[in-house]
């Protein structure tokens, strides 16, 4: 039944994903649900915006402090740069998205934004269900 609910919100997720391009700025999201403007990860500040992660694309687990969110590293993208953080939002972020470091220059920001796009784009929201033996 927990499985069902699990596929069932992801599924929500992909489908209510808004998506965004990768010129746009994100602007942190106010707090609701759970998920905080702002995640501090080993020390290191992240804003957190409404900008989807593609499941497929996050990776091992950063430690995270008590009461905030999950989060994760994305394949590809330095940590201290840009983290996935747990939103399991199925009214439109969808169930990662993207906090990014405080002090970025436009440029890495820009380049943050572009890859992540394409991996949402490549991938989608979700992740493929993995077939059981």
């Amino acid at each position: 039944m927990r499985r069902r609910a699990v596929v069932a919100t992801a599924l929500l997720a992909a489908v209510a994903c808004t998506g965004q391009t990768a010129t746009e700025s994100p602007a942190p999201s106010p707090s609701r649900d759970g998920l905080p403007a702002h995640v501090t990860v080993l020390g290191r500040s992240f804003d957190v915006s409404c900008t989807p992660v593609a499941e497929a694309l996050v990776d091992i687990k950063l430690p995270h402090e008590t009461g905030q969110p999950l989060t994760r590293a994305i394949t590809g993208l330095w940590d201290h740069q840009a983290i996935a953080v747990l939103a399991n939002d199925h009214r439109g972020c969808g169930m990662w998205v993207l906090g990014l470091a405080k002090g970025l220059s436009p440029e890495a920001t820009d380049a943050i934004l572009a890859e992540v796009a394409n991996g949402v784009q490549r991938f989608g929201v979700t992740a493929s269900p993995v077939p059981r033996d």
